[in-house]
Parts: C-alpha cells; sequence; structure tokens
C-alpha cells in the first residue's frame, strides 16, 4: 500500500489540447511534451486532454502538474524533467545528458529556431489558409469545445494568429478580406483577381517555408538524429512541428507536398522520433476531456455519494458549492415569484371584468325590454 500510494504522489499529469489524426495532440507544443515524457519518464505519467487553456498558469497549454509543483512552456517542462532525472531514485532520464556544452547551446538555439519558424508554417497551415481553416481546424475545434464556446473560440483563436503570421509574412490577403455570415461561412466570391492574389501568395509561401526546412535538412546532414543515433530535444521539437504539417488531412497540402518531394529526409526524421516513441513498452494514461452542455451548469447530487468526499474538501470548494446552491435557489425563487404575481395579476383582471359583463348584459336586457314596451305603445296608439 506504501508503495502504491509513494508511486501516485510521483506521477506527473500532462495537460494537453486533446488528440487527432493518430497524434497525441493538435499542437506542436502539446505533442513535443508528450515525445519528451515518454521517452524520459515512460509509465511515470498521465495525460489530460483540455481545450481550456485558463486553467493553466501561463493561459497557455501544455502544462504539467507534480504534487504541488506546477510548471507550463515545454522549456519549463523540460527543465523541471531534467532536474527530477538528477534524482537517481525519481527513474527519469535526460534526453541531453551525452551532448557537449557547445552541442547544448546549439539544441537551445535550434529549438527556439524551430517553434518560432517551423511553428509559423504549422500556424499557417491550421489559421491563415482558409480552405484548411473553415474545412478542416474550425470543425475539428468545435467538435471538441463545448458549447457555447465551440461557437466563437476557434475564430479567437486564428485572431490570435493573426499578428503572429502577419508579421511573418503568412497572413494571406484572401484570408483577411474573405466575407463570413452570421454562422461563420463564407460568402464565395467569383473575382479573378483572386485567383491570381491566391497564386501568387502560395508561391511566397513556399519559398519561405522550403527556405526554412533547408536549413534543417542541412543540419541533419542524412543522419538518423541530429546528433547521433538517439533522439534529443531538438528531435523532438522538430518532429511534433513537422508531424503535424504532414498527417492532418488538410484540403490544401501545400506544406506535405514541400516535404514529401523536396524534404524527404525531415519526413524519415519525424517518422524515426515518432517510432521511438511508439516502441516504449510502458505507455502513459490518456484521461478525456468531458463534454459539456448547458446542462451541466446545474448542479446534480451524485446518487450515492461519498460520505468522506465533503470533508476532503478545501473551505474554498465547499464555498463555492454552497453559493452555487443558493444561486439556483434564488433564481428558482425569483422564477416562482414572478409566476405567482403574475397569476395574481391574471386573476384580479378576470374577477375585474365578470361585474362589467354582469352590468354590460343587464344594461341590454333592459334597453331591449324599454325598446320592447315603445314598440307595444306605438302599436296600441
Amino acid at each position: 500500500m506504501m508503495s502504491t500510494a509513494a508511486a501516485q504522489q510521483t506521477l506527473c499529469t500532462l495537460h494537453i489540447w486533446p488528440s487527432r489524426w493518430n497524434l497525441p495532440s493538435i499542437d506542436p507544443t502539446c505533442i513535443a511534451a508528450v515525445f519528451y515524457l515518454q521517452l524520459t519518464i515512460p509509465g511515470k505519467f498521465e495525460v489530460v486532454e483540455c481545450t481550456n487553456p485558463d486553467v493553466s498558469p501561463s493561459g497557455k497549454l501544455p502544462y504539467l502538474t507534480h504534487g504541488h509543483a506546477t510548471v507550463s512552456s515545454v522549456p519549463a517542462i523540460i527543465s523541471f524533467v531534467s532536474s527530477l532525472a538528477k534524482s537517481t531514485s525519481s527513474g527519469a532520464r535526460d534526453l541531453d545528458a551525452y551532448l557537449s556544452a557547445p552541442q547544448r547551446a546549439k539544441r537551445t538555439a535550434w529549438c527556439s529556431h524551430v517553434e518560432a519558424n517551423i511553428g509559423d508554417l504549422v500556424a499557417y497551415s491550421f489559421y491563415s489558409s482558409d480552405d484548411n481553416f473553415w474545412k478542416l481546424t474550425n470543425h475539428t475545434m468545435a467538435y471538441m469545445l463545448p458549447i457555447p464556446q465551440r461557437y466563437y473560440v476557434p475564430g479567437r483563436i486564428r485572431e490570435m494568429h493573426r499578428p503572429r503570421l502577419e508579421a511573418a509574412g503568412l497572413w494571406t490577403q484572401t484570408a483577411s478580406e474573405a466575407e463570413k455570415d452570421s454562422f461563420g461561412k463564407r460568402q464565395k466570391k467569383d473575382d479573378p483577381k483572386d485567383e491570381y492574389a491566391r497564386a501568387f501568395e502560395r508561391d511566397k509561401v513556399s519559398t519561405q517555408a522550403k527556405a526554412s526546412l533547408a536549413l534543417y535538412a542541412k543540419l541533419l546532414n542524412g543522419q538518423k538524429f541530429f546528433f547521433g543515433e538517439r533522439p534529443t530535444t531538438l528531435d523532438v521539437y522538430l518532429a511534433s512541428h513537422v508531424l503535424l504539417l504532414l498527417d492532418p488531412p488538410f484540403p490544401d497540402q501545400l506544406m506535405r507536398s514541400i516535404l514529401e518531394e523536396s524534404y524527404p529526409t525531415l519526413v524519415k526524421h519525424a517518422r524515426n522520433v515518432q517510432t521511438e516513441v511508439s516502441q516504449i513498452p510502458r505507455q502513459y494514461l490518456v484521461v478525456s476531456t468531458q463534454k459539456q452542455s448547458l446542462l451541466s451548469l446545474i448542479p446534480r447530487p451524485l446518487s450515492n455519494p461519498p460520505k468522506m468526499k465533503e470533508s476532503q474538501m478545501d473551505e474554498a470548494d465547499l464555498r463555492f458549492r454552497r453559493m452555487r446552491w443558493m444561486w439556483f435557489a434564488l433564481a428558482f425563487g425569483g422564477v416562482v415569484s414572478y409566476a405567482a404575481q403574475l397569476w395574481i395579476k391574471v386573476v384580479v383582471v378576470r374577477a375585474n371584468r365578470r361585474p362589467r359583463r354582469v352590468q354590460r348584459r343587464a344594461a341590454d336586457q333592459e334597453h331591449k325590454a324599454e325598446v320592447t314596451n315603445e314598440e307595444g305603445e306605438e302599436d296600441e296608439d
């Protein structure tokens, strides 16, 4: 029992965007975090699929929790796991332990370059290209998100990437000028100028992508991995980005065609890293995110709640639960009070109308009697 409790205490929890297309996540940094943990602490972490970055200390995914410690961003996660590797009892390993000081410096610089430049290519494929966004990204994210976030969050995330893509010259003019209706559907415009602009933008993006990818093909130099026969942090970084350019079923397969036709060594490298991760026998546990609806906002007591559950809650959780029930009680009481007042008004109005109707009928009958009497008197005359 003690060993099980100790194992549970050392278990790390990685929070990432959900998985799709046989990849651990739809985000390259989340994939990099999963690959790194699987290569360094296999079987000692679990993955929680999350669609709310606000729960992260930095407001971004991924982030890692280990006991009372919480670290966000891939560099911070790598640093944290590397510190665990210094302890022999943790069982963690350092992917870059065999690198020399110059190689470590080179690795750090190239990892930043991957996240900035290849990350721009991934963001272009998901958010800049109109066809890719409306036919794949928007639908994929909407399926993951609960109501009502699914109707506005994908567009908001796209706008968050727009300044970065504009600065990199990867925000296409057609994407910025496309008109959409209130349901997010594009209104098609048959303008020949759009075709020329789209072709020009495509050539510009292709040239920029080739310039970035050529650097890594030259750095790899036909090797299995960048620094020999074992994957390092740099291999994990690059593979996590390249796989998101290869595997998603984009309607516009520009990046995939560039990689497969011009840089097959980078494709092979990404598959090698993916194979290294999948061959590890101890796989991680994935906890899927629970879909929510408007009904999930209503608190419901469990049918057989455990007796110790409320005692295990801290004061903040208990206060939140009480306040939520109080809010629903006040809301229900307000609705009942309004319905009661409305019913009383209806009853009063109906009660006031009855004497008026009786008076009108009596007046009508009296008038008819007078008319009948007058007609009778005229007939006698």
